[in-house]
This record gives C-alpha cells, sequence and structure tokens, in this order.
C-alpha cells in the first residue's frame, strides 16, 4: 500500500490515471464483471499454499477457519473477488487521505503541500511563486511556500532575509510570516530581514504599502522608501537613505549610519564565515560603506580596520574570523 500510495502522489498523471482505474472498477462491479479478476489463478495458489503445509507436516499449521474453508471452493473464489476489491477500497481510502487535510477532508477541500527551500551561509537564492510573485533569498534563510494557492490569502513563512516582488491581487493579500511578526501586501517590493536566531526585525518598503504586525501585536503602515524596525517592543518608523542596502541580491553590502555590531553580523552571513566579536571599544559605532561579495570577506575586514581602527585575526582553527578590538 505504501509503494501504491506513493506512485499515486508521484505526479498528477498518476492521480488521474488512479481516479480513472476506480471509475472502471467502480462500473465493473456495478455491472457484475468481476469475471475480469482471475478467481481460478487465485484460487490455484492458495490451495498449492495449503498442500505445501500440510507437506511439511503442517509446521506452520493453518487457523482453524482457514482448515475448514480450504473444503469449500465456492468460500474461495469468494475471497478472491472480494479480496481484489478491497485492495482497489484500501487505495482509494490511502489516496484520499493523502490528498485531503484533516479538517479539510469534511469540508472538501484538498491538503496544500509546502516546499521549502534552504539557503546554505554564503549563497543567495531566487525562486518564482505560483501567483509569478519573484523572491530572493539571503544566505542562512528558510522560506517556505504553498505548491499552489488556494483560498482568501497567499501565505508564505520565512526565516531569515528575503526580497520580495509581489504579482499585484487585491483580491488575495500576500502575508509573510515570520518568528518576529507578519507583513501583508497585494502587491508591492520590500524588504524582510528576520532571522529567528537574531534580534533584528526590519521591513523596507520600496513600492506600494505594506501592513506590519510584530509578535507584541504592533502594528504600523509603511509608505514607499519607509522601514519598520523592531526597537524595544516598539515599531519605529524612518526613512530609507539609502536604497543600495537592499541590492544584496545583486551582489552588493550596503550599509547605511548601521551599528557595527549589525554590520558584522551581516558580514558574517554573507561570506558564510563565522565573525567572532571579542571586544569592540565602541559596540555603538556607526559604519557607512559598500562592498561587492566578490572582493571577499579578507578585503571587507581590511577596509573597516583601516577605516575605524578595527582590529581582527584569524580564529586558531580557521572557523573565521575574531574581532579583537
Amino acid at each position: 500500500m505504501k509503494e501504491l500510495t506513493e506512485w499515486v502522489n508521484a505526479t498528477p498523471a498518476n492521480k488521474l490515471y488512479f481516479r480513472q482505474q476506480l471509475e472502471v472498477w467502480s462500473a465493473a462491479i456495478e455491472q457484475k464483471n468481476a469475471h475480469l479478476y482471475n478467481k481460478d489463478k487465485a484460487f490455484k495458489r492458495f490451495k498449492n499454499r495449503v498442500r505445501r503445509v500440510k507437506a511439511a507436516g503442517n509446521k506452520e499449521p493453518l487457523r482453524p477457519s482457514i482448515i475448514m474453508a480450504a473444503h469449500k471452493r465456492g468460500f474461495y473464489y469468494k475471497v478472491a473477488s472480494y479480496a481484489a476489491i478491497l485492495v482497489i477500497i484500501a487505495g482509494m481510502v490511502l489516496f484520499l487521505r493523502t490528498t485531503r487535510s484533516g479538517p479539510g477532508a469534511a469540508s472538501g477541500r484538498e491538503r496544500v503541500s509546502f516546499i521549502q527551500i534552504d539557503v546554505p551561509l554564503g549563497a543567495r537564492k531566487k525562486c518564482i511563486l505560483p501567483d509569478k510573485t519573484v523572491v530572493w533569498l539571503n544566505a542562512g534563510s528558510v522560506f517556505k511556500y504553498p505548491s499552489g494557492f488556494s483560498g482568501k490569502t497567499r501565505k508564505v513563512f520565512l526565516n531569515g532575509e528575503g526580497y520580495f516582488e509581489v504579482t499585484k491581487d487585491a483580491g488575495h493579500p500576500f502575508i509573510v510570516t515570520t518568528s518576529k511578526g507578519t507583513i501583508t501586501v497585494t502587491g508591492t517590493t520590500f524588504n524582510v530581514y528576520a532571522y529567528a536566531a537574531k534580534p533584528r526585525f526590519v521591513t523596507a518598503l520600496l513600492e506600494g504599502h505594506v501592513s506590519v504586525i510584530a509578535k507584541n501585536g504592533k502594528a504600523v503602515n509603511l509608505l514607499p522608501l519607509q522601514k519598520a524596525e523592531l526597537n524595544n517592543e516598539a515599531l519605529t518608523i524612518s526613512s530609507i537613505s539609502d536604497p543600495d542596502e537592499y541590492r544584496w541580491k545583486d551582489g552588493l553590502i550596503s550599509f547605511d549610519n548601521e551599528r557595527i555590531t549589525d554590520v558584522l553580523e551581516r558580514l558574517g552571513i554573507a561570506f558564510g564565515q563565522k565573525i567572532t566579536i571579542q571586544h569592540l571599544d565602541n559596540p555603538n559605532l556607526l559604519l557607512t560603506g559598500k562592498f561587492r561579495l566578490k572582493d571577499g570577506l579578507e578585503y571587507a575586514l581590511k577596509v573597516l580596520s583601516e577605516s575605524y581602527d578595527i582590529t581582527y585575526k584569524h580564529d586558531a582553527n580557521d572557523k573565521g574570523y575574531i574581532i579583537i578590538n
């Protein structure tokens, strides 16, 4: 049954073929065409099994009910026919279970399967959703979306950073769910930074309209070139001074008056290497600059060292870098 279920759900064509076969079987039963199943062959196989058991000296005795039935040929014809029907019914039940969800089974709604994308550190990925929405995912992100949008909303799940170009559909809001809050739009371009293991939660709007609701219930609406950041349990709105900050999808790391701790965190994620802060004279130091990913992390740290008097060294185990001043 497991193999049957896996085959049926492998492709839409398999599902269609299985449904067609169910209809054929149903028609055959209703029209009393069960003779299509070879009962004689099934009965012969069963008799041979009984004969082998008896020849072995009944070392593997049959159950009393089966021994009694072995003398009744008509009984086996029925068993053979019913067994075939039961296989089809069981397959149908398993098929229906795999295509319907719990509450949805009662209401007739098909269960929606989800696709998950895991982006390694130091990498970026682009994907196109069923509604033609385009999503770029930054390093270390995990993204889940349905294989097909249905219902009143288009809901996706993000743990990490994503840049969204949402296809317009006013009747079906697009919702990005994160561990820190949700973002709702109908068609717009925006960036979300929401790694579950990081304290920052930032939504930046480039075009259109966005509603942001933090996990604590705080909510704001953004206008183009505004961003909302969660600070001390409150969502703070500020202007986007440099849109290049969201060009990480193009291989550019840009920051404008950003805390050094946040910059180092972004560099570590972008290059896929660990940066440990052992000590900083001024952890609230604000940095402004741009780096190209193709230039490498060593180059970025060297520039920071020369521009802001930051001292760093390689990890003893060559697992990254340590900021020592």
